[in-house]
């Protein structure tokens, strides 16, 4: 399965020995980062994406309406992966853009991120709540 993003990055998904896995590439480069959790951490991570496509969308939706802007990032939290850490965070709308969200990858002194709509992340929310649920039965 795969989630395109902006900047012709793209998160594919696999499950393998009990943990998902996700995939960073981008067209030019190809593959810029791996993840694997475990299945409580990619559980709470779902928790977190579902979160963020929230606020993201009640952002929008009062940038829309009522022209009220966020000025900067916003936080949602932070997952540590086995060797890394996967951050979510949210990207202000303005006139150009809507609000996305940001999954980041942080291990050491590399980082990697994939921008997202909010749609794209409720799916992919979906996605990774469906192998969850295909490993407990």
């Amino acid at each position: 399965m795969s989630i395109s993003g902006a900047q012709g990055k793209s998160l594919v998904l696999k499950y393998e020995n009990n943990e998902i896995i996700f995939n960073l590439s981008n067209e030019e480069e190809g593959l810029l980062d791996t993840v694997s959790m475990d299945l409580e951490t990619s559980a709470l991570f779902v928790t977190l994406l579902n979160q963020g496509v929230v606020s993201a969308e009640e952002i929008n939706r009062k940038f829309k309406k009522e022209g009220i802007k966020l000025q900067k990032i916003q936080d949602v939290g932070t997952c540590f992966a086995n060797e890394s850490r996967v951050s979510i965070a949210i990207l202000p709308a303005d006139e150009k853009r809507t609000a996305s969200i940001l999954i980041g990858i942080h291990k050491e002194d590399e980082h990697s991120s994939i921008i997202i709509k909010p749609k794209r992340a409720a799916y992919l929310s979906i996605s990774i709540t469906k192998m969850l649920i295909n490993t407990m039965e």
